[in-house]
């Protein structure tokens, strides 16, 4: 957890787009596995603890400090987990000091996972008790599911290419949906250790071509009578993707936006992979973008 942390407290004070792939691909590149793939997926968001909640964090933290100092403070900062981490009592670390230090990143992720619900609240006090600030901060962020540090999953595979000698970030786009947290298979093709891994029948994303302008100098030189033009829908660039291992719809940037769609989803009775414009059209019109 110390090294997530420090990733995500760099992530969080680093504006330029450079650095956070620089520190991405640091993690990535030096953490052991299976840290570095639950990172990756918490980067990516791609874990979800549905027996951890925002409200069990407030009633540990009810137990833990003064209730009216706890609500001034929380409407102050504004973030529930950056005012448990300040506010969780320094003398509980310290009478926790002489035990073991804070957890790693897969011990967090597999316990939460595992654990019986009745038992995470008590699990998630002792590794608070165990961490500091910044650690606390990390792991409540974690718990929570809301890192908010200005990383994508598409920044978090940018990274990614840069450890693979002769892979694009494409080239992982294109596996990216038929894998699985902790990603052993992705770093193993990454390091030279394993064969690319293969999505068969899944659902998987492609890259789009995307549109580019034209410069002035450009039209000149084009042959137009070997062109084809067609209309610039007001829509959403979406791919829809139907195969034998299921269906779903993403948007160009490769999110999964497959439960917004459902009627969408239940029509692809097709098998392939078509690329297109998500519009609405009312009455053979098609709408304004906001609907």
């Amino acid at each position: 957890m110390i090294a997530f942390a420090a990733l995500l407290e760099g992530l969080v004070f680093t504006q330029s787009r450079l650095a956070k792939i620089a520190l991405l691909r640091r993690y990535f590149a030096t953490q052991p596995d299976p840290d570095r793939g639950w990172g990756l997926a918490a980067v990516a968001g791609g874990l979800v603890f549905p027996q951890a909640k925002a409200g069990m964090i407030r009633a540990l933290a009810a137990e833990r400090t003064d209730p009216v100092l706890f609500a001034l403070s929380y409407d102050f900062v504004g973030d529930l987990a950056e005012t448990v981490a300040l506010m969780w009592p320094a003398a509980a670390r310290n009478a926790a000091s002489g035990k073991a230090g804070p957890p790693g990143l897969a011990e967090v992720v597999e316990t939460l996972l595992a654990a019986p619900k009745p038992e995470i609240p008590g699990i998630v006090a002792r590794w608070l008790d165990a961490s500091d600030a910044s650690v606390r901060l990390a792991l409540l962020k974690l718990v929570t599911g809301g890192l908010r540090v200005g990383a994508s999953a598409r920044l978090a595979r940018v990274a990614l290419a840069e450890i693979g000698e002769g892979v694009s970030a494409d080239d992982i786009e294109e596996v990216w949906h038929s894998l699985a947290p902790p990603y052993a298979e992705l770093f193993a093709w990454l390091e030279g250790r394993g064969a690319r891994p293969d999505p068969a029948d899944a659902p998987v994303f492609r890259p789009p071509m995307l549109a580019h302008p034209l410069e002035e100098g450009d039209v000149g030189g084009l042959e137009m009578a070997g062109l084809r033009a067609e209309w610039k829908w007001d829509g959403i660039r979406v791919q829809l993707v139907s195969t034998a291992g299921g269906r779903r719809l993403y948007s160009r940037g490769a999110e999964d936006i497959s439960g917004g769609f459902p009627e969408i989803v239940e029509a692809m009775t097709f098998e392939g992979v078509l690329d297109g414009e998500l519009l609405v059209v009312r009455e053979g019109a098609v709408a304004p973008f906001a609907d």
